[in-house]
C-alpha cells in the first residue's frame, strides 16, 4: 500500500495554477520563433525555432523559471524554488503569456503592493530580463508617508543596491542581483503579510520602453508661424530618446547639452529614432537644401539619452532619471516618442513622474500615445499632465496603429491632440546599422507625430515666454483642427494641431471636461455634472464667442454666448448628465466661434462614461466542516482576458458585467486525521449572471478525498490537480485554465463536484509522482513505521543505517548537555524557541548522525535548516508520539533509510472529462494496470549530477517539476497507459555544457515493457518530433533545424542538444552545387528562400565539443543529400531526410570491452518519422581506432526489418576509442554520410 508520505523533492520545485491570485493579460510571446522573410505571402506559419527557445527567469523571489516552447506549441515549464521557500507556486496563462507566482506573493498582489509584471514570465523574457541577459532583477520601489511626522528616506533593503533616488514620486531605483534575490525578498516580504517592510509602500518592476518632413511641417502651419516671427528661438526643447548624430548636418550648432542615463552607453544614436525625432523638431534641414526642416528650428536642443542599443530599449528608471534632468535644466518642453506595453490609468511610477515635475517645474511633457491601436495609452502618455499625442496620415485620418483611449479603470480622456505621424522624413543617424542611406529616412508612429506637437509648443513657448506647460498644453489642445470622419475625443483628442492657428488665436479655451465614470446602478444615484469651460483672452480687445456643442448628446451648455474681456477671462457651465443618455462612452466637442467674423476660435472636448448593466455575483466558502471559511477566489468572465482576485472571508459581493463566470478557489482545510492539513479544490465551471444576482457556493464540506496509491510502498514526490473551462463559441486561447502542483505541507487533497457545463466543456485532470521514500524510519519489530519529510537545506544520501534513538527536548544546545548524541539519531519536539538552523547546528555540534523533528503543529512540517551536514527531516504530531516516547526510554535501536535517488517512479494520471463525480476518487492501478519503462542512463564522463521529469498533456501547458537524477543508472518508470507523455532529461546541470534530450510524444500500453535508453552512444545530429521544427518547407521556403547531439539508439528517437552557440557548429546547405546558406555559428537555417520545384539539396554539419567534458563524440561530420519541392500550404510541410540509427550495445559508461567481437546493426530511417522515398541500395561502414586517421571496413548483410548488420573486432587494448563513419544511399536521390569521432570506448 501506498504511504502519506510527501517528499522533499517539493522544497526545490513546486507549481500551481493561479486561481485568483493575480488579473493580468497576456503579451505575445517572447519565445524564440523562426522569423520569416519580408517577402513572404500573407499566412506565414510560425513556430519555435531551436533550443534557444528555452529560457531561465528568476523571479523577485528568487524563484527560478524554466520555460520551453516546443515545434507545436505546447510550453513545458518548471519552477526552482529557493531553499528557504516553504509554500507552493501558482501559474496562470492566457493567451500565451506565462505567470507564476509564489504563494508569499499572493496576498501581496491582492493588497496592490506588487506591480504584477515582475511574475509575468513571458514579458520578463521579451523585455530581456531572463537570465542569460540579465544578472540583475530592476525594480522600483515607492516608500511609504506617514500622516504625520518625516516621510520614510527611500534606503536599499538588504540583498539590493539603490541606484538613484526617486524624489518626486517618493521612491528609489533598486537593483538586486539574481543571486541575491532572495535575500531581498526575505528582507522586503515579512512571511504571510499582506504589507511590505523595510518601508517600501509598493515594488514595482523597472520595465523596458520602447521609442514608439517636408509635407508635414507646411500641413500643420509651421511655415505661416515662422513667417510670423516664431521659429522656437531661445526655447529649451529636450528630447529624450535614442541619443542624437551630433554629427548629422541639420544639428550644426543646434546641441546646446547632452546626457546619457543608459549605463555604459554614450549620447551616440545607433538606433536613429531619436535622431528623426530631434530634426523633426530643430532640424535645419541643411543636408536637404531647407526641405526638410523641423518645426521649430530656431529652438535650442537638449538630448537626453534614455534608450539604448540598436533595438531602441530603456528601462522606466532611466526615463525617469531623463525626465529630472530635463525639468532641472530649465527646458520648457521635453519630447518623450517613447512608451510601455501596458494600459495604464497614470497611477504609475512614470506617470506620476511625469505630473509631479510638470506641477513643480511648469514643464510641458509631449508624450506618444503609443502604436498598439483600441484602449491601449499607456505610461508615461497616461499622466494627467502629459500633452498626449495620436498620429494621423497627410489626409487628416486617423492613422490605423495610432493608440487610443479612454483610460484604463479610470476611462480618462486620452490621447489629448493628433499630429501628421505617417510617412514622416526626418534626419538618419550616420551611426545606425540599415534603415536605408543617406541623410534621411522616412518613419510612420505616434513617435514622429510627437515632436511635430513638442516644435509647435516651442514656437508657442518663444511667443508667450510667461506662460507655463499646462497653458501651452490648453492652447494647443483648444486651437486644434476639427477633422472628419467622425472621429471621438478619445481617437484624436480636440483634433489634429494647427500651429498657425495657435500663434494667430489669441483666446485660449479649456482643453477638455471630463464629466465622470458613472457606475451602474443608474438610478437614482446618478447626478448631473456641471463644470466650467474657461477662456482667457490676454489680448487688448475683448472678443465674444459663439458656442456650441457639435453633437449634443447629454451635454449641454450653460450660454451660447460669451464675451471675453480685454486681459480677462470667462467660463461658462458645461453639464453632462448621464441620466439622458444610454450606457455606454459619449463624447463630444464644444467649438466656439468669433462672433463677429464667424471663424473657428476654439475646441474643447467632453466625455462622459456611463457605466453598462452590472449585477450581484454573491460568493461563499465553506470548510470541510460546514462552516464559513476564508481564501482567495479567482473569478473568470468567459472571453476575458483579465480574471479577477478577491479574498473571500465567508462570503463576498461583486458587482460584475452580465455573462458566464468561472468562480474557483484552493481552500486550507482539515485533514482525514487530527494532525494532518488539507486542501479543497473548488470550482464552479459556469454560472451565469443574467438580469439579476448569481449565488456562487464554494462547498469543501462536499468534496471528495483524492487518492492515488501505488501497489507498493512509496512517497508522494510530486502531485498536481489542474483544470481547464473551454466556453463554447469562443477561442480556446481564453480558456481558463487552473493547476496546482501542491506542496509537501498538505498531506489530505479533496475535490469538490461539478455540474456539467451548458456552454462549454470542463476538464479535471490529476498526476501523482510517486518513488521510493527519501528517508524510511522504522524498527527492527515492526512496531514503528513513519513517513518523515527531508527538510530544505538538508543533506542527504544513499545509506541504511541502524541507530541508538536519543531525546533532546527542544533541540536547543542545552538540551544536549545530557545527552549522548553522538553516531546516534536524535528525536527532538519543534518549539518556537529554537530556529530551525539552531536546532541543526547544535544536532551537528553534538555529532549526532540525524535529527528527527516531531512537528507541534497541524500538517507536514517544511523549514528550512540551513545547509546541514546531517539528515534533518520531520514527523507528523500523533505518530511522532510514539518516536518520542521510544528515544525517552533509550532502548530502541530505529532503522534510518536515506534514498536520495529513487530507484523507481510512478507517473499516475486520472481525467475526469465533463464534471467532478460525487463519489470517491481513487486511483489503485496494479502494476498489470500500468505500463513498465526499462530506462537506461548512460554517461561517458562518469557520475555526473543530472535531472529530469516526464511532461503530462492532457492539458497544455505543462508545469513539471524536475528532479535530481544520477547517471548512470537504471530505473524502472510505471506510468498510466493511453496518457501522452513527453519526457526530459538533463546532464551536467551544475557544469558550463549541460546536455540535454528530450522524447517525442509517447503513449504506452496497458501491459507493455518498453525499453528507453538516454544519453546512449554513438550521438550523432538528428531530431525529436517534439523539439524544435522539423527540416521543412513552406512554399518556397526552406528551414532546417537538425539537433546535433541526438542519441543514434534506436530503441526512441530523442533529441539531443547543447546550449546553443556554445560549442563549434558550421552548416552549409547546397542547391545543387550552389551554396544558398553558410551558417559557420551553429546549425539552423531559418526561412532561406530556394528556388521553386523538386530539386536536389545537400546540407552539410560539422561540429565538436570538448572531450575533457564529454568523453565520446567529441566531432562528428555529416552530410545529407535530399529533394524538395514546393509546399502550397498555410503551414509547415517536413521534407524527408535520410539518417542512420546504430545498434551496439555497450555498457553505461558507452564502453565496448576492448578485444572482443561486437555485433552492430545500421538502421536507414527517416529524420521526419516518415518515410524516405526509394529503396535503400547501399549501407556501408568503416571503423577506426585512432580518431580516423586510418579506417577499417565492416561488412554489412541486410537484414529483415530494415537494417543491415555486421561484426567487427574491437582493439585490444583498453582505454582507447571506436571511430565510425557510415552511410547509406537510396536509389531516389536520398544519403547521409556520418563520421563520429570517438563514438564509443574501450575498456
Amino acid at each position: 500500500m501506498s504511504s502519506s508520505s510527501q517528499s522533499s523533492a517539493f522544497r526545490r520545485r513546486r507549481w500551481q495554477l493561479l486561481s485568483a491570485a493575480t488579473a493580468v493579460p497576456l503579451l505575445a510571446s517572447g519565445l524564440a520563433v523562426l522569423q520569416a522573410p519580408a517577402q513572404a505571402a500573407p499566412s506565414k506559419p510560425t513556430a519555435t525555432a531551436k533550443p534557444s527557445a528555452t529560457h531561465k527567469v528568476t523571479l523577485v523571489t528568487g524563484d527560478v523559471v524554466t520555460v520551453t516552447t516546443t515545434a507545436d506549441g505546447k510550453q513545458i515549464a518548471d519552477v526552482d524554488r529557493p531553499d528557504s521557500a516553504v509554500g507552493g507556486v501558482k501559474i496562470q496563462q492566457i493567451k500565451g503569456d506565462l505567470f507564476v507566482v509564489p504563494d508569499e506573493a499572493v496576498p501581496l498582489l491582492g493588497t496592490d503592493r506588487l506591480d504584477r509584471r515582475l511574475f509575468n514570465v513571458t514579458d520578463l523574457i521579451e523585455m530581456g530580463y531572463d537570465d542569460a541577459k540579465s544578472a540583475a532583477v530592476p525594480l522600483i520601489a515607492t516608500y511609504t508617508q506617514p500622516r504625520s511626522g518625516a516621510a520614510v528616506e527611500p534606503t536599499a533593503p538588504q540583498g539590493s543596491r539603490l541606484t538613484r533616488k526617486l524624489k518626486d514620486i517618493h521612491g528609489a531605483v533598486l537593483s538586486t542581483e539574481k543571486k541575491q534575490a532572495r535575500t531581498f525578498w526575505s528582507s522586503v516580504a515579512p512571511q504571510g503579510s499582506a504589507t511590505l517592510g523595510a518601508g517600501v509602500a509598493k515594488l514595482w518592476l523597472d520595465g523596458r520602453v520602447k521609442a514608439n518632413l517636408k509635407e508635414s511641417v507646411p500641413l500643420i502651419g509651421a511655415t505661416e508661424a515662422w513667417a510670423a516671427g516664431y521659429t522656437g528661438k531661445g526655447v529649451k526643447v529636450a528630447v529624450l530618446d535614442t541619443g542624437i548624430d551630433v554629427n548629422h548636418p541639420d544639428f550644426a550648432g543646434l546641441i546646446d547639452g547632452t546626457a546619457s542615463f543608459v549605463p555604459d552607453e554614450a549620447v551616440t544614436d545607433v538606433n536613429g529614432h531619436g535622431t528623426h525625432v530631434a530634426g523633426t523638431i530643430v532640424g535645419s534641414g541643411a543636408a536637404s537644401g531647407g526641405d526638410n526642416k523641423g518645426v521649430a528650428p530656431g529652438a535650442d536642443l537638449f538630448v537626453g539619452k534614455v534608450l539604448g542599443g540598436a533595438e531602441g530599449y530603456g528601462q522606466d528608471s532611466w526615463v525617469m532619471a531623463g525626465m529630472q534632468w530635463a525639468a532641472e535644466s530649465g527646458a520648457d518642453v521635453v519630447n518623450m516618442s517613447l512608451g510601455d506595453s501596458y494600459p495604464t490609468d497614470g497611477s504609475d511610477p512614470m506617470s506620476q513622474t511625469v505630473d509631479a515635475l510638470s506641477a513643480r517645474y511648469g514643464t510641458l511633457f509631449v508624450i506618444a500615445a503609443g502604436n498598439a491601436g483600441p484602449e491601449s495609452i499607456s505610461a508615461p502618455g497616461a499622466a494627467a499632465s502629459a500633452l498626449t499625442v495620436a498620429a494621423t496620415d497627410k489626409q487628416d485620418r486617423l492613422a490605423g496603429f495610432s493608440s487610443t483611449g479612454p483610460l484604463a479603470h479610470s476611462g480618462g480622456m486620452k490621447p489629448d491632440i493628433a499630429a501628421p505621424g505617417v510617412d514622416i522624413t526626418a534626419p538618419r543617424s550616420s551611426q545606425m546599422t540599415g534603415g536605408g542611406e543617406g541623410s534621411y529616412r522616412t518613419l510612420s508612429g505616434t513617435s514622429m507625430a510627437t515632436p511635430h506637437v513638442a516644435g509647435a509648443a516651442a514656437i508657442l513657448a518663444q511667443q508667450h515666454p510667461d506662460w507655463t506647460g499646462a497653458q501651452l498644453k490648453e492652447h494647443l489642445m483648444s486651437t486644434a483642427k476639427g477633422l472628419d470622419g467622425g472621429y471621438s475625443p478619445y481617437e484624436v483628442g480636440t483634433g489634429r494641431l494647427d500651429v498657425a492657428a495657435a500663434v494667430h488665436t489669441t483666446i485660449r479655451g479649456t482643453g477638455s471636461l471630463f464629466f465622470g465614470n458613472h457606475t451602474w446602478p443608474h438610478e437614482p444615484s446618478d447626478a448631473a455634472v456641471t463644470k466650467n469651460l474657461t477662456f482667457t483672452n490676454p489680448g487688448p480687445a475683448a472678443v465674444t464667442l459663439n458656442l456650441a456643442l457639435t453633437g449634443g448628446g447629454p451635454f449641454t451648455l450653460g450660454a451660447t454666448t460669451v464675451s471675453v474681456p480685454a486681459g480677462g477671462t470667462a467660463a461658462v457651465p458645461v453639464t453632462g448628465d448621464p441620466r439622458t443618455a444610454p450606457a455606454g462612452r459619449h463624447a463630444d466637442y464644444v467649438t466656439a466661434t468669433d462672433a463677429a467674423t464667424g471663424q473657428p476660435v476654439t475646441r474643447t472636448s467632453v466625455a462622459l462614461l456611463k457605466e453598462e448593466e452590472r449585477y450581484d455575483l454573491n460568493i461563499k466558502l465553506v470548510g470541510r466542516d460546514g462552516k464559513p471559511a476564508a481564501g482567495w477566489v479567482g473569478i473568470n468572465l468567459a472571453g476575458d482576458v483579465s480574471p479577477w482576485s478577491v479574498y473571500v472571508d465567508g462570503s463576498t459581493t461583486m458587482r460584475m458585467a452580465p455573462g458566464t463566470y468561472t468562480v474557483a478557489g484552493y481552500l486550507d482545510v482539515a485533514g482525514e486525521k487530527a494532525d494532518r492539513s488539507g486542501l479543497a479544490v473548488l470550482v464552479d465551471p459556469e454560472t451565469v449572471l443574467k438580469d439579476g444576482s448569481a449565488d456562487v457556493v464554494l462547498d469543501a464540506s462536499r468534496a471528495h478525498l483524492l487518492q492515488t496509491e501505488a501497489p507498493e510502498r512509496t512517497e508522494d514526490r510530486q502531485r498536481k490537480v489542474d483544470f481547464n473551462v473551454h466556453y463554447k463559441g469562443r477561442d480556446p486561447y481564453t480558456d481558463y485554465r487552473g493547476a496546482y502542483v501542491l506542496p509537501p505541507t498538505y498531506d489530505d487533497v479533496y475535490v469538490a463536484p461539478t455540474e456539467p457545463m451548458e456552454q462549454g466543456e470542463f476538464m479535471l485532470t490529476t498526476r501523482w509522482r510517486k518513488g521510493e521514500p527519501q528517508l524510511g524510519l522504522s524498527t527492527s519489530d515492526g512496531r514503528l513505521q513513519l513517513d518523515t519529510l527531508v527538510q530544505a537545506g538538508s543533506s542527504l544520501g544513499t545509506a541504511t543505517d541502524r541507530l541508538d534513538a536519543v531525546y533532546a527536548g527542544n533541540g536547543a544546545a542545552a538540551a544536549y548537555k545530557k545527552v549522548k548524541a553522538k553516531g546516534r539519531a536524535v528525536v527532538i519536539e519543534r518549539s518556537d524557541e529554537v530556529p530551525p538552523q539552531e536546532r541543526t547546528e547544535a544536532a551537528v555540534a553534538a555529532g549526532a548522525k540525524a535529527l528527527i523533528v516531531v512537528n507541534d503543529g497541524v500538517g507536514a512540517l517544511m523549514e528550512y535548516v540551513g545547509e546541514s551536514a546531517i539528515p534533518v527531516a520531520t514527523v507528523h504530531r500523533d505518530a511522532g508520539k510514539a518516536l518520542v516516547a521510544m528515544a525517552r526510554a533509550a532502548t530502541h535501536k530505529l532503522t534510518v533509510k536515506q534514498t536520495r535517488y529513487t530507484p523507481f517512479v510512478y507517473d499516475l494520471t486520472r481525467d475526469y472529462p465533463g464534471q467532478v463525480p460525487d463519489r470517491a476518487l481513487v486511483y489503485k492501478p496494479a502494476k498489470g494496470d500500468l505500463a513498465r519503462i526499462d530506462a537506461r542512463y548512460y554517461s561517458a564522463a562518469g557520475g555526473r549530477s543530472a535531472e529530469g521529469y516526464r511532461s503530462d498533456f492532457t492539458l497544455s501547458p505543462s508545469f513539471n517539476l524536475p528532479e535530481r537524477e544520477w547517471h548512470p543508472g537504471t530505473r524502472t518508470e510505471w506510468v498510466t497507459p493511453g496518457q501522452v507523455w513527453r519526457e526530459f532529461h538533463t546532464q551536467g546541470v551544475d557544469g558550463v555544457l549541460p546536455w540535454s534530450m528530450v522524447s517525442g510524444d509517447n503513449t504506452y500500453a496497458k501491459g507493455s515493457a518498453t525499453r528507453l535508453d538516454w544519453f546512449a552512444p554513438a550521438t550523432r545530429p538528428g531530431q525529436s518530433e517534439s523539439f524544435g521544427v522539423y527540416n521543412s518547407r513552406w512554399q518556397n521556403h526552406m528551414t532546417w533545424n537538425v539537433q546535433a547531439w541526438a542519441s543514434a539508439s534506436d530503441t526512441m528517437r530523442l533529441g539531443g542538444y547543447l546550449p546553443w552557440g556554445e560549442t563549434p557548429s558550421h552548416l552549409q546547405v547546397f542547391q545543387g552545387d550552389r551554396l544558398i546558406h553558410d551558417n559557420p555559428v551553429g546549425g539552423d537555417m531559418q526561412w532561406q528562400e530556394v528556388p521553386a520545384g523538386n530539386l536536389p539539396y545537400r546540407a552539410v554539419l560539422d561540429v565538436e565539443r570538448p572531450g575533457d567534458v564529454f568523453r565520446l563524440s567529441t566531432r562528428t561530420h555529416t552530410a545529407w543529400t535530399f529533394m524538395s519541392d514546393t509546399v502550397d500550404s498555410d503551414s509547415f510541410e517536413p521534407f524527408s531526410v535520410l539518417n542512420l540509427d546504430y545498434k551496439l550495445e555497450s555498457d553505461l559508461h558507452g564502453d565496448l570491452k576492448a578485444g572482443a567481437r561486437q555485433q552492430i546493426a545500421l538502421k536507414p530511417v527517416s529524420m521526419d518519422l516518415g518515410t524516405v522515398p526509394g529503396t535503400v541500395t547501399t549501407v556501408a561502414l568503416d571503423v577506426s581506432y585512432d580518431d580516423g586517421a586510418t579506417w577499417q571496413k565492416v561488412t554489412l548483410a541486410k537484414g529483415t526489418d530494415g537494417s543491415w548488420t555486421g561484426s567487427f573486432t574491437t582493439a585490444a587494448k583498453p582505454g582507447g576509442f571506436v571511430s565510425v563513419r557510415a552511410s547509406a544511399e537510396t536509389d531516389s536521390g536520398f544519403s547521409v554520410k556520418n563520421e563520429i569521432i570517438r563514438a564509443y570506448g574501450l575498456r
